[in-house]
């Protein structure tokens, strides 16, 4: 046995995921599957017209250096749902297959002419072999009307898009060029909740016998390109307000491989079935095997603050929401 003061405290293996990314991966999944669940998505089926024109069920070719010209096609909006079960009446569309003219062609392994991929983070159809650019390749889906993402590269790495909504734009149909060219997994579509864990740390003790309360902040900014959109959002999130959560173990879920969407951004054919946010935090989604039980500690939210909305360019409002977690993390 190894002497206590020889060793780290408290870190089991320095490649788990430790408080401060546990909090954001879960708040991330928290809100967006809390948008989701109460509506947050809007459906395309076929054909259906944009408000302003355009087809929305058409896809568009995407010029991306991993691929083949041809092999990627992308929807106006990216981050598809592939959630099921919602509370909501209205229930998203699970994606059965894409048209290629009027060829169907269906999701899944007994697809061997055009096998392809869904990529739903990103909005796409991923060909395995590279078709025609000029083909005209159609969808039905629902997409997610907030983007619960990190905030961490957003400034920076990332480009927001406006007006995503507008299909009579000209250059959504262009290939290589114009507003939707730059590549989904760098375009911030609105509107975005950008979640931030604050470093800061306060600890007090639990009880007598050891243990700690651990306390971090949590920072929200909500990025909308109307005024009602951002203040409607940031009520939201704050509402949150006094009360607590059950937050899951990303380390524990990481190794079983039951986390609901794989490295391309498919469904994870083992994931839990439908991998929905409230199986991982349930106690026991599996009582014959405790393995599948991801459940971590009980999360504490209070001191919910937020600021004032401000316009930072025309139709470009932000604003932030701010509270404090408190987990027995030690």
């Amino acid at each position: 046995m190894v002497e206590d003061y020889k060793s780290l405290k408290r870190v089991e293996n320095t490649q788990d995921a430790t408080l401060s990314n546990l909090l954001l991966e879960n708040f991330i999944m928290f809100f967006d599957w809390g948008f989701t669940d109460l509506g947050g998505f809007y459906s395309v089926e076929i054909p259906e017209v944009g408000l302003y024109g355009g087809n929305k069920h058409e896809l568009r070719p995407v010029q991306d250096p991993n691929y083949n010209d041809g092999q990627v096609w992308e929807g106006f909006r990216s981050n598809w749902v592939w959630e099921t079960g919602v509370q909501n009446a209205e229930q998203p569309i699970q994606i059965s297959g894409v048209f290629i003219g009027d060829t169907f062609y269906e999701t899944g392994v007994a697809n061997t002419s055009k096998p392809y991929h869904v990529n739903f983070p990103d909005g796409r159809i991923i060909f395995d072999s590279a078709i025609s650019t000029s083909s005209t390749v159609k969808l039905e889906y629902s997409h997610k009307w907030i983007n619960v993402i990190p905030a961490e590269g957003v400034p920076w790495f990332r480009e927001i898009q406006q007006g995503s909504m507008r299909l009579d734009n000209p250059t959504f149909g262009q290939f290589g060029s114009g507003d939707w060219a730059q590549l989904g997994q760098t375009r911030v579509q609105l509107p975005t909740v950008a979640v931030e864990t604050i470093p800061n740390k306060s600890f007090y003790g639990y009880q007598l016998g050891g243990g700690q309360f651990v306390n971090s902040d949590m920072l929200f900014y909500v990025v909308a390109e109307t005024h009602w959109e951002c203040n409607n959002i940031i009520d939201q999130i704050a509402f949150q307000n006094d009360r607590a959560i059950w937050m899951f173990d990303t380390n524990k879920i990481a190794i079983s491989g039951v986390y609901p969407l794989n490295y391309r951004g498919e469904l994870n054919p083992n994931a839990l079935p439908s991998g929905l946010y409230p199986q991982l935090v349930d106690e026991s989604p599996n009582p014959d095997d405790d393995s599948y039980n991801f459940r971590y500690r009980r999360c504490y939210i209070g001191n919910a603050s937020a600021n004032p909305v401000t316009e930072i360019a025309p139709n470009l409002y932000i604003g932030t929401v701010r509270f404090s977690t408190e987990v027995k993390a030690i």
